[in-house]
């Protein structure tokens, strides 16, 4: 997994602190992430998960930041989930008593100070770069293998802001579950479509 982990690495710092992304979509993941998964890594790609699931078990749900931000954000979220706002720019998806995400709401500069803590959190497995719509929003999946469990992480860009989430993937079911959420949240969707 060291090279999925060193390449993940490099390109988000790049990302981070140089302003430069990959050119186009960009994926990577080790065989042993495939495994968790239950997919054959010959034919693994995250978009395999960006059909559309169906409409009574799925939903966008909205998320709203309202002392830091005006506006609507959608993550897309199994039915079952629930989110609700927790501090001024945190959020917490819940199913009953679980936490599935946290979601934070961080301006860029912020979260640089971060990313050397975020990189020694585990090895990431398996990694995903889409260009939604460049120069102005951008996203990328991590996936940290954490020994038992699988941390699934998402960062939305969007000019000087980034929403974060952490997924807490533990069985086969819940990853698909989080890699499904991941591929189809576009939380920064309706300022794209405002500024068109």
């Amino acid at each position: 997994m060291n090279d999925v982990s060193s390449a993940f690495k490099e390109q988000l710092n790049n990302w981070a602190f140089m302003d430069t992304a990959p050119g186009d979509a960009m994926e990577m993941s080790h065989p042993f992430f495939c495994e968790k998964l239950g997919v054959d890594p010959k034919t693994f790609t995250f978009k395999s998960y960006a059909q559309p699931g169906d409409a009574n078990e799925w939903y966008q749900a909205p998320l709203e930041f309202p002392d830091v931000i005006e506006g609507t954000m959608y993550l897309y979220l199994p039915a079952r989930w629930t989110s609700a706002l927790k501090q001024s720019n945190v959020a917490q998806v819940m199913e009953g008593n679980r936490i599935r995400q946290t979601i934070i709401l961080a301006s860029k500069e912020e979260w640089k100070k971060t990313l050397s803590e975020f990189f020694d959190v585990g090895t990431t497995a398996s990694f995903a770069y889409y260009p939604v719509h460049l120069p102005y929003y951008d996203q990328w999946i991590a996936c940290i293998d954490m020994q038992e469990k699988i941390w699934l992480y998402t960062f939305y860009g969007a000019g000087d802001w980034i929403l974060i989430t952490k997924g807490d993937a533990g069985g086969r079911n819940t990853l698909g579950l989080q890699v499904t959420s991941a591929v189809h949240s576009s939380p920064w969707y309706s300022w794209i479509a405002a500024a068109q």
